[in-house]
């Protein structure tokens, strides 16, 4: 990238700062309530982020928050995920949408795993234990226990219930086995080949 001035090169250096400095202070902060962002990150307004701890938010999610987004303990996200609360309003008094945005929260339950690339659309919610495919867009509410995926996402079979509430009995979740060191973290002893 060419700077035609030292000026418009301290401009470009101040916006990059600060928008790096603004992404460490929301990682601290959802860090302080037991969360996990990793950046980068689409910067957005941490008052309609409320979760559960603990939770896991890969990198390069894009959060576009104008309501609530709700997250359930126990869920990971995995990298560039991208979630929507509202929409524009296209039947409105402008062309090609108007300045109105129309909000709908997105509830995402507990112990839910969300694969890579996926995007979820304003008011969708996804159930307790789901599992959500990468690649997947959610434009329809996914029930408890369903793995997902496709676009638009479909059901394509549900998890075992009874290992799912037995793990639960024992507190056998992952991030917090993970936080007390209660599993394997080298990642060369993790990989199971399967052919």
């Amino acid at each position: 990238m060419k700077f035609r001035s030292l000026y418009n090169l301290v401009v470009y250096l101040k916006k990059i700062c600060g928008s790096y400095l603004r992404q460490i202070n929301i990682q601290s902060k959802i860090r302080d309530r037991g969360g996990e962002i990793h950046m980068p990150f689409g910067e957005f307004n941490l008052k309609y982020l409320e979760f559960t701890p603990p939770i896991y938010i890969g990198p390069n999610a894009m959060l576009y928050l104008r309501c609530p987004l709700k997250i359930g303990k126990g869920t990971i996200i995995g990298p560039r995920f991208t979630v929507h609360t509202a929409n524009h309003r296209y039947e409105g008094n402008a062309l090609p949408y108007d300045e109105i945005y129309e909000a709908k929260m997105v509830i995402i339950g507990p112990n839910v795993w969300i694969g890579s690339d996926v995007t979820v659309l304003p008011g969708r919610v996804i159930g307790e234990g789901a599992v959500v495919a990468a690649n997947s867009v959610i434009t329809k509410d996914v029930p408890a226990f369903a793995v997902v995926g496709g676009n638009p996402a479909k059901v394509l079979r549900y998890r075992d219930t009874q290992r799912y509430y037995k793990n639960l009995k024992s507190n056998k979740i992952y991030l917090e086995l993970k936080s007390k060191k209660m599993i394997e973290l080298n990642e060369d002893k993790r990989i199971r080949y399967n052919g």
